[in-house]
């Protein structure tokens, strides 16, 4: 491409919606990371996978793999080293047994509640960044981008008339 197509061609990198949540992404995840590295060694899966269980969010494998975000093959090893770690149990799903229960250690509870409440401050700073108006928005948006991104198909351009 020559230097003076890239200057009428070029899109500003900061105005991509996927870079600037991927970024955003970035920043959380180390922020979360330096919080967790100050309470031992858990890693941000393992400390996900704490979290769901012990908010009493999920507690079947799949769930909770899919509320942490993390793909199946991370997720089996995180979960393995997590048993082998003593942070959680797991047992055989009685009703389906594709998947499997996961319930917390004591020790898994120790560091449940000893990282849930800087966590949970965290969670309050973040929001207090948002006027009242945005933080009544943030949730449904981030949602309606969640849906949107299920979306993989875009050879049909849809017009704004339709």
């Amino acid at each position: 491409m020559r230097d003076d197509d890239s200057q009428q061609s070029s899109i500003d990198i900061d105005l991509l919606l996927p870079f600037q949540l991927t970024q955003l992404s970035a920043k959380l995840a180390a922020q979360a990371r330096v919080i967790l590295a100050r309470h031992g060694k858990l890693s941000l899966p393992q400390w996900r996978i704490i979290r769901i269980v012990g908010m009493q969010v999920a507690d079947r494998s799949t769930a909770v793999r899919k509320s942490s975000g993390i793909d199946k093959g991370q997720f089996s090893k995180t979960v393995n080293a997590l048993v082998e770690e003593g942070y959680i149990a797991t047992a055989p799903c009685k009703t389906d047994q594709r998947q499997f229960v996961i319930t917390l250690t004591d020790r898994g509870h120790a560091a449940h509640d000893r990282l849930a409440p800087e966590l949970d401050a965290r969670q309050r700073h973040l929001l207090s960044s948002l006027t009242p108006e945005q933080r009544e928005l943030v949730f449904p948006i981030i949602r309606a981008l969640a849906q949107a991104a299920e979306t993989t198909d875009f050879t049909e351009t849809q017009s704004d008339e339709e």
